[in-house]
């Protein structure tokens, strides 16, 4: 038993039909491997931040102070919503104990005097603000990271 088609194709168009489809699945299959579809591991790593602050004793009071990547006494730490990671290392210049707690479950080890730790901070896909405190102190909030977007046009 043979098939026939109803219609007739030459060679010439079969070559030509059979070459466009190749060149359209070709493109499919870029597209769908440029996207990321078939990739085990991120292409891009995610962006980060690095710094350092220091608990101080700061006239009488406990206080936080930009060493690298940060400037001030309890400055406010910046960082962007999406896959951006903070990480802020802790040194304990003080001759008390320390424990820096940020809120949403974050915080340091306890910190002797000369002791040092670092908190992963991995920013929340929307903005927002996260006051950081000293655990022991008995003292409000000490300084503030903010998630914030930053776009090109306001």
């Amino acid at each position: 038993m043979s098939f026939t088609l109803p219609f007739r194709i030459s060679d010439g168009k079969l070559v030509l039909v059979a070459l466009l489809g190749m060149i359209a699945a070709f493109a499919i299959l870029f597209a769908f491997i440029s996207g990321g579809a078939v990739r085990h591991v991120a292409i891009f790593l995610p962006e980060k931040t690095e710094d350092t602050v220091a608990f101080r004793n700061i006239n009488g009071e406990v206080g936080v102070v930009g060493i690298t990547g940060i400037a001030g006494v309890n400055p406010t730490l910046l960082t962007r919503p999406g896959d951006y990671v903070l990480e802020l290392t802790v040194i304990n210049q003080d001759d008390r104990v320390h424990v820096l707690y940020i809120d949403g479950g974050f915080h340091t080890k306890v910190l002797r005097p000369g002791d040092k730790d670092m908190i992963t901070f991995r920013s929340p896909k929307g903005e927002g603000i996260y006051n950081y405190y000293d655990w022991g102190s008995g003292r409000g909030p000490l300084g503030q990271i903010q998630v914030i977007k930053v776009t090109m046009y306001e």
